[in-house]
């Protein structure tokens, strides 16, 4: 099974609501597991990780790399060219499936967690709430089970 591409794409423009899709925990909380969670709309990695980036850009500064599960996602370029610059995209299937890693010049390691883009809105709400809390330390399965996205939700995370 092939997960690259050897092409550089492009950036895909219209996922107006990813800042309603991305929380950040707030300077100075406790780094636990998370830095926040992000909730994208499909496995399309040139759509979601453009949005994404665009995003982070505005508070956090240009993005140089992001790792993720390449077996969560669709078929992905090694390289996403955004302006003037490009991401590098890399793969590793040892990183938890529901976890993407955002590299920056000043972003030293951003990890976050990823609400499955098929989830009930209201489940990855809970979800995305729990990774941003100020002082959560769960675990992906743990926030992901708790908010009811990996199942009935059962209280907090």
């Amino acid at each position: 099974m092939t997960f690259w591409s050897e092409s550089t794409a492009g950036p895909v423009v219209g996922s107006p609501a990813v800042e309603q899709r991305l929380r950040l925990k707030p300077p100075g909380a406790v780094k636990g597991c998370f830095d926040g969670g992000w909730w994208p709309r499909s496995r399309e990695p040139v759509a979601e990780f453009s949005a994404l980036v665009t995003a982070l850009a505005a508070d956090s500064g240009p993005v140089d790399r992001i790792g993720f599960n390449p077996g969560v996602w669709d078929l992905a370029p090694r390289t996403l060219a955004l302006g003037s610059g490009s991401v590098r995209l890399a793969g590793f299937f040892g990183l938890d499936r529901h976890t993407i890693v955002v590299i920056g010049p000043r972003i030293r390691r951003l990890t976050l967690l990823v609400v499955p883009a098929g989830a009930d809105p209201a489940a990855a709400e809970r979800a995305l709430e729990a990774a941003a809390a100020p002082d959560a330390v769960g675990s992906a399965e743990l926030i992901l089970t708790t908010s009811g996205v990996l199942g009935p939700p059962t209280g907090t995370a």
